[in-house]
């Protein structure tokens, strides 16, 4: 943008010839932007405002939720109950969850032997992105489980902002081998942070 243009983000705004919405995170220091409609356009833009609320306190029971298997299954978080969950929220579109993906891998790689799983489903994103995305990069660059959302692009009745109080991505809850939420990580670079949360749990690993 030119030093002479004011752009205010409770409106959308044009970039790159695209159309966008900016939502700050749950502590400010990041936008999630969110493809749009022009202003103009009849069809509402399926970008709702995420209302934002504290995430959900440790102790608490997780919700649980169906989502889609990259070949169009149902599964459940319940499922996994008995095992450690990292829950991570994160889109195609969003950078900082891409960029944190390389160090996510490197720690699952040490973790999955003692019982954890990593359950990244992809939020606020349309199922076209996800695909192409998983096909590139699960079961290669990825091993750990990849999930769709299915109300896709429709952030209100997100399982992320819904159910987990998620206003910005990336997110990751921490979830017990008894169903309970035992920490919450926003942003990128947490790899240290989630080392030492898993310790607490009797996890062992090392930040990349």
């Amino acid at each position: 943008w030119g030093h002479d243009e004011i752009h205010y983000l409770d409106h959308s705004f044009l970039f790159a010839g695209v159309w966008w919405e900016a939502f700050p995170n749950i502590s400010g220091s990041e936008l999630v932007l969110v493809s749009t409609n022009p202003p103009d356009a009849k069809a509402p833009s399926t970008a709702n405002p995420i209302e934002e609320k504290s995430l959900l306190s440790n102790g608490t029971a997780a919700p649980n939720f169906t989502a889609l298997t990259p070949d169009g299954k149902p599964i459940t978080l319940a499922s996994l109950k008995g095992k450690t969950v990292l829950l991570d929220f994160w889109a195609t579109w969003c950078g900082p969850c891409t960029a944190s993906m390389p160090g996510l891998e490197k720690i699952y790689k040490q973790i999955k032997s003692q019982n954890v799983v990593v359950f990244s489903l992809n939020v606020f994103d349309n199922k076209e992105a996800f695909d192409a995305w998983v096909k590139k990069f699960s079961g290669t660059t990825y091993t750990f489980r990849f999930a769709y959302d299915p109300a896709g692009q429709n952030n209100a009745k997100s399982i992320a902002s819904k159910l987990y109080n998620v206003s910005g991505i990336p997110t990751l809850y921490i979830i017990g081998k008894d169903g309970k939420i035992k920490a919450s990580l926003v942003g990128s670079g947490n790899e240290k942070n989630l080392v030492a949360e898993l310790g607490k749990l009797g996890i062992k690993a090392q930040a990349p």
